[in-house]
Formats: structure tokens, sequence, C-alpha cells
């Protein structure tokens, strides 16, 4: 019983011995293995700039920089290289606050390590550069003048290309002075063919120098500019032959049977927008009173475009003749002659005693009239005091005919104060 007792804790001890014993190992192993000094390159560290921003306020820019990463061999732990070999975890910078002129500089630059490698290890950093190349150029900001032309022709002559128009005109350009000064214009390719309709769109621009080259893309890389794109719009007219045409106001004679007009010109060249263009069938030069005329009149009328739209054949007049077929012309005198409306507490007296009135209609018609069918009427209202030329009315009644009083009436009448 007390040898079996005596096994046991015998088995427990070597165990626990055991364990500690490799544990002692592991730690031993661990700490030789990671202290074990080792070399390694490490390449693509990244380049810092400190106090970039301090350039702009002294006018001055840097163009490029050589190189443009670095490599380091380091003789280190095992732990610090692994850290130090983690991307982005070494970097160096370069303070530009000293700069204060253009040129190329070769200045100095400070290793950063990160955070609980100690800075000794610097010591046993090694690497072929010891400066960067550096070269500064003078910051410039130049408006530059914008170029736009559109070649690519309509879909048909029915349609006609007007003036591109184009926003803005100019766009500031800013970067190193030997870049900026190379560009004489901004050029706005536009690539469309056999316009029909308006194209207008945001594009894209080119530089060109003096002799009218594009400049490379590695140029404009070096450059900021105060917009990227240019509004343009390319307006497309359509040119269309519209008809003139007038309207008649008819009295009791006349019809659209028994008149005819013509008009010169015949048609006038329009321009417009391609869709509203289709939707104009003809141009009307107003409305002639046809109790304005006799059998027969010309008229100058006035062409007047629509907006939105171009008179492109230059007319500004049209001449409308006006022909009447199957009627004559008879002249009746009356004495009937009447006013109406007369201002109160006014009396008017009629001084003209008879009116010649030319009527129109068929000779059938016009026989069946007699003076005892006319009656001429003035209306008084908002008349002054005083003598006065007043308009007229001409009344045809008692017969049933299609006669119409043509031209314009005026009687005398004298209005005074009804002392009664």
């Amino acid at each position: 019983m007390f040898k079996e007792k005596l096994k046991k804790i015998s088995t427990r001890v070597f165990y626990v011995f055991f364990a500690v014993v490799v544990s002692i190992a592991l730690w031993l192993y661990v700490e030789i293995t990671e202290n074990e000094i080792q070399t390694r390159e490490i390449g693509n560290i990244e380049i810092v700039f400190k106090n970039e921003d301090i350039l702009h306020d002294r006018g001055l820019l840097k163009t490029s920089y050589m190189p443009e990463t670095l490599s380091f061999t380091i003789m280190a732990p095992r732990s610090d290289i692994n850290r130090l070999a983690e991307p982005g975890a070494l970097t160096v910078e370069v303070d530009l606050a000293n700069i204060s002129s253009g040129g190329t500089h070769f200045l100095a630059y400070e290793i950063n390590l990160p955070q609980g490698v100690s800075r000794n290890i610097l010591e046993n950093i090694f690497t072929s550069v010891s400066r960067i190349t550096i070269t500064f150029d003078r910051l410039l900001s130049r408006q530059i003048p914008v170029k736009v032309n559109y070649t690519g022709g309509t879909a048909s002559n029915e349609f006609m290309v007007e003036a591109v128009e184009f926003d803005p005109h100019f766009i500031t350009v800013w970067g190193p002075e030997t870049a900026v000064s190379r560009i004489d214009h901004i050029w706005v390719p536009i690539f469309r063919e056999s316009l029909s309709t308006t194209f207008a769109d945001d594009l894209e621009f080119i530089l060109i120098d003096e002799n009218d080259q594009v400049l490379d893309d590695d140029l404009r890389e070096s450059l900021r500019f105060s917009q990227e794109t240019i509004w343009v719009t390319v307006p497309i007219k359509e040119i269309k032959d519209v008809p003139l045409v007038v309207m008649l106001s008819h009295g009791s004679s006349t019809s659209d049977a028994n008149t005819q007009w013509h008009i010169e010109p015949v048609t006038v060249k329009v321009s417009g927008d391609p869709d509203a263009i289709r939707e104009l069938n003809s141009i009307t030069l107003g409305t002639i009173d046809m109790l304005s005329i006799g059998l027969s009149d010309t008229r100058a009328l006035p062409i007047v475009i629509p907006n939105h739209f171009i008179n492109e054949s230059g007319e500004s007049v049209a001449l409308v003749q006006i022909n009447t077929f199957g009627l004559e012309i008879a002249f009746r005198s009356t004495s009937n002659l009447q006013v109406i409306n007369v201002p109160t507490g006014f009396t008017a007296e009629i001084m003209t005693q008879s009116l010649d009135i030319r009527l129109r209609g068929t000779r059938e018609e016009l026989a069946q009239i007699t003076s005892m069918n006319l009656s001429v009427v003035a209306d008084l209202t908002d008349m002054s005091p005083g003598n006065a030329r007043v308009p007229v009315r001409v009344y045809i009644h008692g017969i049933d005919a299609n006669i119409d009083a043509v031209g314009d009436y005026e009687i005398t009448v004298s209005i005074f104060a009804d002392l009664s």
C-alpha cells in the first residue's frame, strides 16, 4: 500500500518537472530566435514631404523628385526586422520648410520608425541614397482662352448650323510655370456629324501649344483647372419655305366664293428649331376688313415672323392684291343723319346736310336700293363740347339684299350746353 502511494507521488513529480523543463526550453528557443540578428533588404519605402503647403504660399511647386522610393538594408533582431518589413511601417520624411527658390535641391531625409522599435536601430540601416533630388518650379496661374468649332455638317441642306455656343470662354490653369507657359489655348473637339437637331453636352478639352500641337497627358497631370469640362451647344436650325396668308373679314356682299387674294412674295424662308418649325405651316399677315375695300385694292402689310424664328429671306413687307368678282359699286346720297348717346346736359346739332354713300353688291341688288334704305348714325359717347368731325356707321334697312356700305364716313356735329 505504501509502495503504491510512493509510486503515484513519484509519477506526479516527474510530470511537473518535465513540464517545467519544456517551458524553459521553449522560452529559451523563442528568446534566441527572436533576438537573432538578421540582415534584410526592405524596398518600396514611401517618401513623405512635410510643409509642402508652405511652398504654395511662396509661389513654388514641387514638380519631380528622385528616387521616388527608397530601399534600405537593415541589420536587426528578427522581431524588429519583421515589424519593419510590414507594408507602410517604415517611411522617410523630407522637410520642405526651408525651400524659398525654384530649381533643383538635394535634401536630406529623416527615417520614421514604427512605435516600439528603438531608434538605436538607425545605426544599422544602410542605403546608397543619402539625399533626395527634388525639382521645384514657380507656381503660375493663367486664364487660357477656349476655342470651339463644329465641322461635322448637317444631315441635309434643309438644316443649317448657327454659331457654336460654349461656356466658359476662359479656364484658369494652375501649375508649374514651365508647363502653364506652353499652353496657347484650350480646344474642345466635337465628335459628332450630320446633325439634324441641336446638340448640347459637357465636353472634355485638350491643351494646344502655340504650334497647334496637342500637349501630352504627362504635362496635363501636373496642372489644375478651374473646371474639367466645357458646356457646348451646337444650334441646328431647319430652313423652311413658309406660305404667307391673309385673313379677310367679310361683310354682306363678299365671301370666300367671290373674293380672291394674292400675296407677293408667296412664301418666305424661315429658320428655327427643327421640332418647332415643323408646326409652323403658315404666317398670317393680318386681317383685312372688306368693308374698307371697294372692288379691289393692294395693301402693303408687314411680315411679322413669330418669336424664336428667323426670316432668312429678308423681306419685311408683303403686297396683298385683293379682287372681288360679280360685284359693282353704286352711289346713293342720304339725309337721314342721326346722333346717339349725347352727353347729359348738352345738345347736339348735325351740321352736315347729306352724305354720299358708296355701296357694293350685285347689279341686281344695287338697283333695288334707294336713299330711303340708308341711315347714318354718329355715336357721341365721350365727346366734348364744340364742333367735331365724328365717325359714323351706315345702316341698310328695308331691303333683303347682300349690300355693304364700303369706306369710312364722318359728319360734322356741334355739341353745346342745353340752356332750356
